[in-house]
C-alpha cells in the first residue's frame, strides 16, 4: 500500500469538511439573524424620529390655518423630508402613508434599494397629534442575504484551507511513518539475518572446536602410541611446548624445560651438528633427520633420533621449529 494509514488523512478530511460545513451553516444563520436585528433596529430608529414629536410644528399644522404648500409640496411632506434627511440607510426604502384617507400616494418616500424584498417589510403605526401615519421600510434583497453568504463563503474557504493543510500534514506523517516502518522492517530483517549468521557461526565454531579437540586428542594419542617426544621451538630455539613423554626420555618435567634453550639438552659433542640441522631445515624447508645424544636430568647421555621441521607463517614468515625425538637409536 502507498499509505499504510490512509484512513487517517481521510478521517481528517471528512471531519474537516463536516466541521466546516456545520460551522459555515451556523455562522450563516447567525449573520442572517444579526442582519435581521440591524434591519429592525434601523426601522425602529426611523420610527423613533417621528414618535419624538407630540404635535406637528405650528408652521405645518393644517388645523385652523388653511393648508399651504411650498413649491407645490404639502407642508407635512416638507416636514417629513426634513425629519428623515440623511437618516434613511442606503439599503432601505422608506415610505410614510397617512391612515386618515384612503390613498395610494405616500406622504413621504425615500427609495435607495433597487430590488427591495417585500416579504421582509416592516410596518409601524405612528400618531402625532391628530395625524395617524403608517411607516413602512423595505430592505434590499441583498441586505440580509449578502452578509450571510459572505460569512458562509469565508468559513468554507478558511475551513477548506485548514482541512487541506491538515490532510497534507497527516499524509506527510503517514509517509514518514511508512518510511520508518520500512526502515524498521529492513533493520529487523538484517538483524535476523545477522542473528542467523551468528547462530550458524556458533554451530560451526562448536563443530570446529569439537573437530579440533578430536584432532588434538588424536595427535596426542598418535604421539603417545609412537613413543616420540614432540617439541616446539621459537625462532631463537627456545623451548615452547614439549610433550609429556619427555619425562620418560630425559626425566625432566615439561614445565622445567619451558623457555630454556633446547641446545642445553644436546651433548656438546653433537651441538654443532644440531645447529647445522636447524639451519638446513630453515633454508631447505624440509624435514631434516639427525642421530644425536641428549643429556638427561642426571647428565647421562640418551641416544635419540631427531627430526626437525622449520615452521613458516604466511604473515610473519619464519616462526620456529617443530622437533620429534625418537628414543632408542644409537648415535654413531
Amino acid at each position: 500500500m502507498a499509505l499504510p494509514h490512509l484512513w487517517a488523512p481521510l478521517l481528517v478530511l471528512f471531519a474537516g469538511l463536516v466541521v466546516t460545513g456545520l460551522t459555515a451553516q451556523a455562522l450563516e444563520e447567525q449573520s442572517r439573524s444579526l442582519a435581521e436585528q440591524v434591519y429592525r433596529k434601523q426601522h425602529n430608529a426611523l420610527v423613533a424620529r417621528l414618535r419624538g414629536y407630540d404635535e406637528l410644528p405650528p408652521l405645518y399644522t393644517d388645523g385652523v390655518a388653511p393648508a399651504r404648500t411650498i413649491n407645490n409640496v404639502a407642508p407635512a411632506e416638507l416636514w417629513l423630508a426634513t425629519v428623515f434627511k440623511d437618516a434613511v440607510p442606503g439599503m432601505l426604502n422608506l415610505r410614510v402613508d397617512t391612515l386618515e384617507r384612503h390613498t395610494k400616494i405616500p406622504l413621504f418616500q425615500a427609495i435607495h434599494a433597487e430590488s427591495p424584498d417585500r416579504s421582509r417589510s416592516l410596518r409601524s403605526e405612528v400618531a402625532i397629534g391628530e395625524h395617524r401615519w403608517l411607516v413602512t421600510t423595505l430592505p434590499d434583497s441583498g441586505f440580509l442575504s449578502q452578509p450571510a453568504h459572505r460569512s458562509f463563503r469565508f468559513i468554507w474557504l478558511a475551513g477548506l484551507v485548514i482541512t487541506v493543510l491538515a490532510t497534507v500534514v497527516v499524509v506527510f506523517l503517514c509517509l514518514r511513518l511508512r518510511r520508518w516502518q520500512s526502515h524498521y522492517r529492513n533493520a529487523e530483517k538484517i538483524s535476523h539475518g545477522y542473528e542467523q549468521q551468528l547462530n550458524n557461526m556458533q554451530v560451526e565454531k562448536s563443530i570446529l572446536r569439537q573437530a579440533l579437540n578430536d584432532s588434538e586428542q588424536r595427535s596426542r594419542d598418535l604421539v603417545a602410541l609412537s613413543g616420540a617426544t614432540i617439541c616446539e621451538l621459537d625462532e631463537k630455539a627456545l623451548t615452547g611446548y614439549i610433550s609429556p613423554q619427555v619425562v620418560d626420555l630425559l626425566k625432566k618435567a615439561p614445565a622445567d624445560l619451558a623457555g630454556t634453550p633446547f641446545e642445553q639438552l644436546v651433548d656438546p659433542a653433537y651441538l654443532e651438528n644440531f645447529l647445522r640441522t636447524l639451519q638446513a631445515s630453515r633454508q631447505e624447508r624440509q624435514i631434516q633427520r639427525i642421530d644425536l645424544k641428549l643429556l638427561d636430568a642426571d647428565d647421562r647421555q640418551v641416544s635419540v633420533t631427531l627430526r626437525v621441521l622449520a615452521l613458516q607463517d604466511t604473515l610473519h614468515g619464519f616462526s620456529g621449529y617443530r622437533l620429534s625425538l625418537q628414543p632408542g637409536i644409537q648415535a654413531p
